[in-house]
């Protein structure tokens, strides 16, 4: 890093011999503010218009794991079977007083097979009639038109609508139409993530503001967060836009991006703020050299933050999941983001202000604003409590945040389909039309597919389907099993090769997609009696894997269960798997960045203990409160009996990077105050003094954003949420305040060894005590 050479008296700090890159920038943007601001200005210009085609090619989001058994059975399906549809879609025709045979309905179920079939994307059309014992309910109240539409994720979602409009306008007052699958369900899980995020956003921003206001007691000092949180949020949205060119993003990605951008953007520039009044004031009005102080002082501090929190989300990298990645690559984006914004945009937009920061002071703030006094604050006093009662406090907060990481040990992951978000929605009352009328499992049965390499099945290998098929019909988990060989034994009396060979010939439709056109591979398609995100299912699948890979296997044949139980359960094997390999290089990675960043050998140890006490109890309370239950109803939630698969990755990354913010911001005074005297009682005590209050209002602020998003009615957000805004508010509390200073104070010079000191009386690395 290059310097050049200064002489500027600057009070507290003596006489500067040198300028850092990030004084040079933050100089530099407030002496040009203008340029600046007109640069960004262009910038935002387009990124609104990549915002809108990030917005708009969001997917419903899928459980895809690299290299996973399902992956690999849908790869042998879109090989195999060409002519498959790629999605399959029902019309629900039900009426509460005709039945299936009387001619009003089946009028109603010929004009949706009709008008289903003149659509350009729709490629196939099932009668039920063709099939009553599985596209009829059993009370004949409830018929199902199958419909196989083309297309990738994002077109499938737009041609819902369309497709929604026609079952709408064949609805009668006598006869309910819908549309439900997956891509209904996931144009209205998008919708409604649409109207979550409004919603949140309305809540936490004005509730920021408020937090904003009191911490700074001006009200122009607390827009410039908030308008940095926004501005954050845009330019996000923006990178995204471009990425999303190559890669796609779904619903969950929006959101939580949306969530990490407002708060890391509110977060960081309540920092860097709070850091130029000071250095406002030190500097007697010079505003270049007050932005160009904060800069190598809190904008150090941010840029270090940013990339704490980039390497701790690039841990994510390692679990095997498409989706995890994308949701990696948005928080990634967002906080980086920032981090150019703070250094570059803030500076200037504080250059532009200058003392006119202070304006608009609200009455009670007023005196504290002219003559600060952080030396004889609350914070000073409670520093001051905290250094004569080292061991007690650190003893009872330690078993306390010991005892609520407990239940983690208890952990169950789920998943939710996010069918609940939307049971209002015409495509949400289609589906639940269908789980009550036939088996919960109807709209999402598992396929296994049997496959060889050398052209027709054998009669042996026909004989092991067969008998496959028959062991599944047994299963009292099983609801109705589908296969070749059944449709065989049933039209030819013979499952043989001979008999697979002319049913091929004759491109009889229901074969079409139960057997390839070279007649080697085959989908069995089984339905579960339960949902598909039911542990009843999960086991199913489980066993169903292992007779086919004993069933087919020795025959020749390769196995593979695919279908989204089969999804379900590959990604939580997969959350399993990747958990402490996140974790490890999570630790591994934020120690080494601990160690350049203070040059100590005890600190990153200390504050790696104090992130996993504090995850580790936000993670114990959310399964307390989500799975178990307990005081579910104070928080508005309700209990799930398990913790949403993903979610512990994602917060756990997200909770030891963001920890970082306060960690990084406080240690950087201590050190900064202990580099001056060697005295590490009292760089503790000024670290605090002169941190707390804006550690406490930023630490309210993140935690007001999170918990806006506990109000929006998808479970991954409510849990996501609950669990980060609790993280927070225990790591800028009690780990900050009260744990990390009684622990510093009682290792003394031992908790700063081997950092150097750079008073006259202290030139060498500071050696342990003896």
């Amino acid at each position: 890093m290059s310097t050049t050479t200064r002489a500027t008296p600057s009070a507290g700090h003596g006489t500067r011999q040198r300028e850092s890159a990030l004084y040079r920038l933050g100089a530099g943007a407030a002496r040009h503010p203008i340029r600046v601001i007109l640069a960004w200005l262009v910038l935002l210009a387009a990124a609104t218009v990549s915002a809108g085609y990030f917005t708009s090619h969001l997917t419903s989001g899928g459980n895809e794991v690299t290299d996973s058994e399902s992956l690999r059975a849908e790869q042998v399906i879109e090989g195999r079977f060409p002519s498959v549809a790629s999605e399959g879609d029902v019309f629900v025709v039900h009426s509460a007083r005709l039945t299936a045979q009387d001619p009003e309905f089946r009028r109603a179920v010929d004009g949706v097979v009709g008008r289903a079939a003149a659509r350009p994307e729709v490629i196939s059309v099932g009668i039920p009639y063709t099939a009553p014992e599985r596209l009829i309910s059993p009370d004949g109240h409830t018929a199902l038109v199958r419909v196989g539409l083309t297309g990738d994720p994002v077109e499938l979602q737009r041609q819902a609508g369309p497709l929604q409009e026609v079952a709408r306008s064949l609805s009668t007052p006598e006869i309910e139409v819908y549309l439900t699958g997956s891509a209904p369900l996931a144009a209205e899980i998008g919708a409604q993530g649409g109207e979550d995020l409004a919603r949140a956003e309305s809540i936490g921003f004005p509730a920021a503001a408020v937090v904003l206001v009191i911490a700074f007691g001006s009200l122009v000092a607390a827009g410039i967060p908030l308008l940095l949180g926004v501005v954050t949020l845009l330019a996000a949205f923006g990178v995204l836009g471009v990425a999303a060119l190559f890669t796609d993003f779904d619903v969950f990605v929006q959101t939580a991006v949306s969530m990490v951008a407002i708060a890391v953007g509110i977060d960081y520039s309540l920092f860097i703020v709070t850091r130029f009044r000071e250095e406002l004031a030190r500097a007697t009005g010079d505003r270049a050299e007050a932005a160009g102080r904060t800069m190598e002082t809190a904008g150090h501090a941010v840029v270090f933050s940013a990339i704490t929190v980039v390497v701790a989300l690039t841990g994510l990298l390692l679990v095997r999941a498409p989706s995890v990645h994308a949701m990696a690559l948005g928080m990634i984006a967002a906080v980086t983001v920032m981090m150019i914004i703070a250094v570059t945009l803030l500076p200037a937009v504080l250059g532009l202000l200058g003392e006119r920061i202070n304006r608009l002071a609200v009455p009670w703030a007023r005196r504290s604003l002219a003559n600060p006094d952080p030396e004889h604050s609350a914070w000073a006093r409670i520093a001051a409590m905290v250094m004569r009662r080292p061991l007690v406090i650190a003893t009872v907060v330690t078993l306390a945040l010991g005892a609520a990481s407990l239940p983690v040990f208890q952990l169950q992951y789920g998943v939710d389909l996010g069918t609940g978000a939307v049971s209002d929605s015409r495509a949400g009352k289609g589906y639940n039309l269908v789980a009550q009328a036939f088996a919960p499992g109807a709209l999402t049965p598992i396929s296994v597919v049997a496959a060889n390499r050398d052209g027709l099945f054998t009669d042996a290998q026909l004989d092991a389907i067969a008998r496959f098929t028959a062991d599944a019909e047994r299963d009292a988990r099983i609801d109705e099993v589908v296969s070749i060989t059944g449709v065989l034994d049933e039209q030819v009396r013979s499952h043989d090769s001979t008999a697979l060979a002319q049913v091929i010939t004759a491109a009889h439709d229901r074969v079409q997609e139960l057997v390839s056109r070279d007649g080697g591979a085959a989908v069995i398609t089984i339905w579960s009696r339960y949902g598909a995100d039911t542990e009843q299912t999960a086991g199913l699948v489980r066993d169903l894997r292992e007779r086919a890979h004993a069933a087919f296997t020795p025959v020749g044949l390769t196995a593979s269960t695919g279908g989204s139980p089969a999804r379900i359960v590959d990604v939580t094997d997969e959350s399993t798997r990747g958990m402490p390999l996140v974790v490890g290089s999570v630790l591994a990675a934020s120690w080494v960045l601990l160690l350049i960043a203070f040059r100590s050998l005890v600190l990153p140890f200390l504050a790696i203990v104090m992130n996993l006490l504090t995850s580790g109890a936000a993670f114990g309370l959310a399964v307390l409160v989500f799975q178990e239950g307990h005081g579910a109803d104070l928080f508005g939630v309700q209990r799930t009996g398990f913790v949403q698969v993903l979610v512990p990755l994602f917060a756990f990354a997200l909770v030891f990077g963001l920890s970082m913010d306060y960690q990084v911001f406080m240690l950087s005074r201590m050190r900064e105050e202990y580099a001056r005297t060697g005295d590490s009682t009292g760089a503790v005590t000024s670290g605090i003094t002169h941190t707390a209050r804006v550690i406490t209002a930023a630490a309210t602020i993140m935690v007001v954003v999170f918990a806006a998003f506990m109000f929006t009615r998808n479970l991954e957000i409510k849990q996501m949420g609950f669990m980060l805004g609790l993280a927070v508010l225990i790591d800028a509390t009690i780990v900050r305040l009260l744990l990390m200073p009684s622990l510093i104070r009682l290792m003394g010079r031992w908790a700063w060894w081997p950092a150097r000191v750079t008073t006259p009386d202290r030139p060498c690395p500071v050696e342990p005590p003896k």
